[in-house]
């Protein structure tokens, strides 16, 4: 018979928002399996709990996943906590599910999110959200995913580091426009917790004169200046800034229209006579 596996999600910057369910779990379980075995250390001391911890992350996740499931199958219980949040969400722990039996029983115990935090303070009405997670390093790569979700109906939820949220905001601004609305939170619940609400170009203009500092959640109010006949004219406007040729604008459009490439080369003239 197998044990229990439990997702146990931990706080995301402030210790005593772990859950008591949370408490009695990781104190009861034979293992934690911890994408960081000293954040993870320094968690349960906090709450006094003993329970042996053991390193399960990205770079070893692929390698111990064979053990992880010995320990099931040995009738163990097993914890997987991250670093902050919730397991297998931007994190490790899908590699892991994606391998089980469906003789497992695997247990959610939710807590903390940044991304629900964010989104409950951030001004922006949510009825629904597009979540994108950590975009790609490359630029070309991550302005492809910006253009992917451009036509999305709902604010669009990422995560992002201090080295590159610049370059994030710059590409947000040449897709959506200078003046959509960005939600910028900082840390959220630890002790420099910030929460800005302001148009990219200002944030674009701060971060500039005062480099920004620990990590970001990012929620784009996408669809507030799209207009409403063809929702990609605007991202053309800020390609043609990029002074892209006609035919790279049309290849990067096609995929999220279904317009034909013909009328997009068309709207792309006509974009620039105008201007």
């Amino acid at each position: 018979m197998y044990g229990n596996l439990y997702l146990v999600s931990t706080p995301i910057g402030n210790l005593d928002d772990l859950t008591y369910r949370a408490v009695k779990i990781l104190s009861s379980v034979d293992i934690i399996l911890a994408e960081s075995t000293e954040r993870a250390y320094k968690l349960l001391s906090h709450y006094r709990i003993d329970t042996q911890v053991i390193s399960f992350n990205k770079d070893n996740e692929k390698r111990k996943i064979e053990n992880a499931i010995d320990y099931l199958k040995d009738s163990k219980n097993v914890a997987l906590i991250s670093d902050a949040g919730t397991p297998s969400i931007s994190d490790p722990g899908f590699y892991l599910l994606s391998n089980l039996d469906e003789e497992v029983k695997v247990i959610p115990i939710p807590g903390a999110s940044s991304l629900t935090c964010a989104l409950s303070v951030s001004r922006i009405p949510v009825n629904g959200f597009t979540f994108l997670g950590f975009l790609p390093k490359k630029e070309n790569d991550r302005k492809n995913k910006l253009l992917q979700a451009s036509a999305a109906e709902f604010p669009l939820c990422l995560f992002e580091s201090k080295h590159r949220l610049l370059n994030l905001l710059e590409d947000i601004s040449s897709i959506f426009g200078e003046n959509t609305m960005v939600g910028l939170f900082r840390e959220m619940t630890k002790i420099y917790e910030t929460i800005t609400h302001k148009s990219v170009s200002e944030h674009i203009s701060h971060l500039k004169s005062k480099p920004p500092k620990g990590e970001f959640v990012v929620i784009v109010a996408t669809n507030q200046h799209i207009e409403k006949e063809k929702p990609y004219i605007s991202i053309i406007k800020g390609l043609i800034l990029k002074n892209l040729s006609n035919k790279d604008i049309v290849d990067l459009i096609k995929p999220i229209s279904s317009d034909s490439k013909k009328e997009i080369y068309k709207t792309v003239l006509s974009i620039r006579q105008d201007e």
